[in-house]
């Protein structure tokens, strides 16, 4: 890899560290409630990862382009979600979600993102590799049912109507697809990294 993506792939995964680790800071501090600055940071964090479909592209990574962009634009869209929400009050359904998607998704990030960045130094310190291949057995689950607490809120509140029940099942049918796919993957990377 050539140094100057290799010290552009570093700065990137230092920074959406530094993101994650912020918001999950400022969400804990808020009592695991968003605020304006949460949802800044949350923003920031979760829309930083539509560089990762450009990395995979480029193949600068050797992320799959269509596993990730699925999993990219399926977090993204819960992130869209969360922002028409917060303008609203929340249901506690709604802030359910939220509360479980800042906890599997943090966690999942900081470890992935240290990994990465460590790995791209040459580090890889044994307890970092294994919960990187270990943490997403619970995690991505809980991050899921997170998505999807907040992606059924309108339907689960009557607000249903026809675009946005049909972008709800197109979802159920890439979630049916995508979650065992990833997870599935997931298993594969533990069983080869581990």
């Amino acid at each position: 890899m050539k140094n100057n993506i290799k010290y552009y792939l570093a700065s990137y995964n230092l920074t959406a560290f530094i993101f994650w680790l912020a918001y999950l800071f400022v969400f804990a501090a808020s009592g695991f409630r968003l605020s304006d600055t949460g949802l800044l940071l949350l923003n920031v964090a979760q829309g930083m990862a539509i560089f990762e479909i450009v990395h995979a592209i480029l193949k600068w990574v050797k992320s799959p382009v269509m596993s990730t962009a699925a999993q990219v634009f399926s977090r993204v869209l819960v992130v869209v979600l969360i922002n028409v929400f917060y303008q609203n009050p929340l249901s506690s359904i709604t802030q359910n979600g939220i509360i479980v998607v800042s906890i599997a998704w943090g966690i999942t990030e900081l470890v992935r993102y240290s990994f990465y960045f460590l790995g791209l130094l040459d580090i890889q310190p044994k307890w970092l590799l294994w919960m990187r291949y270990t943490f997403f057995i619970v995690l991505y689950p809980l991050g899921v049912t997170g998505e999807w607490l907040i992606i059924i809120t309108p339907l689960m509140l009557q607000f249903t109507f026809g675009l946005y029940a049909a972008m709800v099942a197109i979802l159920a049918v890439s979630y049916i697809y995508y979650f065992p796919v990833l997870y599935m993957y997931m298993w594969k990377q533990r069983k080869a990294r581990l």
